[in-house]
């Protein structure tokens, strides 16, 4: 009985042990996190035969006992990551929580070992059980934490969980012959597929809203929920199509921004960047009713006497800014009268280089200027990304003011919304900028696809590209990649 206690320890150990390196190089991403799991399911297999655990089930048959232990290891497997032992060891605002609870944990088991104690098993407390159940974004890792036990499985039907935001991901390219798009997550690496007839033959700018705006080759232009499938028209684009006649109808527009309404929340107000002169235009959309108001059933032309170029467009503390330009700020008023539509509030950053794309991120109550470095390769007409640069807005010193770290939030830039994210659990995916390719220059023949492959992740700390192991995508003449937020509500 030593001999096999001594052998359950021992292994015990090297499951420990198994769990510790894994945390340490999936914090680095240098092992994949499903081929650790299939691992960690075999040895778990091989720790129930050996341990005696089953004795204290009085009431369970082996084979019933068998089972409990298998649906735990199973949940464990099926979750996109280790949760709990990512949870309890990365997440600070968890650990003085759980931590005095988890030493009582351990001084009970400790103290049920002993032969002369004969109460019943412990088990994690229902308030341990809920923080970290609180703390799950994925519905797949809450089933896969409802699969731990019976104890788990209704304490998860007590719990409610706090509403929690879709998560962005990049869907890829249109493919040949098929509506399946493909839509990678950011967050865990999977692969997920979505049927998308609605998109199908269009181009698309997405954003954080779980929309999507589409343009057709017959101008027609739409918002659709990725999701729920939902397609609202948008009005035509007559009066952006008078101020670029030679435009081909996939570049028209250069940037769709949809945003919510400043004075209505249950209202989209659609941007469009069109035309050689980066011109500015906007309607409005709402859901489910109709609107009495500028902007409603028509594309409205922002009069732009200083012919400022416009870059990107963002929702900040109840205004609309844009940036113009080389980093010029402005404030966008679509309720005033035409010829006061447009205020001036910053210059450019001083001593700022020069530079490809400019973006304006709005995060965590603050307003940042990105600037998007890179250069064209002739032979391949195509553009390398190379290094960004960012600048945080002083409101009182009306000054730009560069900084090296983005509060532990990740951007998203590229064609569409420009926003920011944080995501759970993870911290080493913080304070970095994920782009996509939106340089649809250097277009030699019609209908034939050039560049869409400058797709990547640019670490702010190390200052470095990194690559997105999306797999293989092909962009098309008219399709890119994109990020989006899968987003079950409308």
């Amino acid at each position: 009985m030593r001999s096999v206690s001594s052998l359950l320890d021992i292994f015990k150990i090297c499951v420990y042990f198994l769990v510790a390196i894994f945390i340490t190089l999936i914090r680095g991403y240098v092992i994949s996190s499903s081929s650790f799991r299939f691992t960690l399911f075999v040895s778990l297999l091989i720790l129930t035969f050996l341990s005696p655990a089953h004795h204290a089930e009085k009431d369970k048959s082996l084979i019933e006992f068998f089972f409990t232990i298998l649906t735990s290891a199973s949940s464990f497997v099926i979750s996109e990551s280790p949760l709990i032992v990512i949870l309890i060891l990365t997440d600070p605002s968890v650990i003085s929580t759980i931590q005095p609870r988890l030493q009582r944990f351990i001084a009970n088991r400790h103290s049920f070992s002993s032969p002369s104690n004969n109460i019943d098993r412990p088990h994690l407390p229902l308030d341990l059980v809920q923080e970290i159940v609180n703390q799950i974004t994925t519905f797949k890792n809450f089933i896969a934490a409802k699969g731990v036990s019976r104890d788990w499985r209704s304490a998860g039907l007590s719990i409610s969980r706090r509403p929690q935001p879709p998560l962005p991901g990049l869907m890829l390219s249109e493919p040949l012959l098929t509506d399946m798009r493909t839509l990678f997550s950011l967050y865990d690496s999977n692969h997920h597929q979505l049927q998308l007839s609605e998109v199908r033959g269009r181009r698309c700018w997405g954003s954080q809203h779980g929309w999507v705006v589409t343009l057709g080759p017959r101008y027609v232009t739409q918002l659709v929920h990725l999701i729920k499938g939902k397609q609202i028209n948008l009005p035509p684009l007559d009066a952006i199509r008078r101020l670029a006649p030679r435009e081909e109808w996939f570049c028209l527009v250069h940037k769709f921004i949809l945003l919510k309404d400043p004075s209505n929340e249950s209202t989209f107000l659609v941007i469009a960047i069109f035309g050689p002169m980066n011109s500015l235009a906007f309607t409005r959309v709402r859901l489910g009713a109709a609107l009495n108001r500028r902007g409603e059933g028509e594309w409205v032309v922002v009069a732009n006497p200083e012919n400022l170029k416009f870059k990107d467009v963002v929702h900040f503390n109840g205004q609309i800014y844009a940036l113009c330009d080389n980093g010029k700020l402005v404030c966008f008023k679509p309720v005033t009268p035409f010829a006061n539509m447009v205020q001036v509030i910053a210059d450019h950053p001083q001593d700022l280089g020069a530079h490809r794309k400019i973006y304006l991120v709005e995060s965590l109550g603050n307003l940042y200027a990105v600037f998007r470095n890179g250069f064209l390769i002739p032979s391949e007409r195509t553009h390398e990304t190379t290094s960004f640069f960012v600048y945080k807005f002083n409101f009182n010193a009306s000054a730009w003011e560069e900084v090296t770290r983005l509060e532990g939030q990740a951007f998203f830039v590229g064609d569409g919304n420009s926003f920011s994210w944080r995501f759970p659990t993870i911290p080493s995916r913080g304070d970095c900028i994920y782009f996509t390719d939106d340089h649809w220059d250097w277009r030699k023949f019609p209908r034939v696809a050039y560049g869409g492959h400058d797709v990547g992740l640019f670490d702010m700390e190390i200052r470095d590209i990194l690559p997105l192991t999306f797999g293989i995508d092909k962009p098309r003449f008219y399709s890119r990649p994109i990020f989006v937020t899968r987003n079950d509500k409308l």
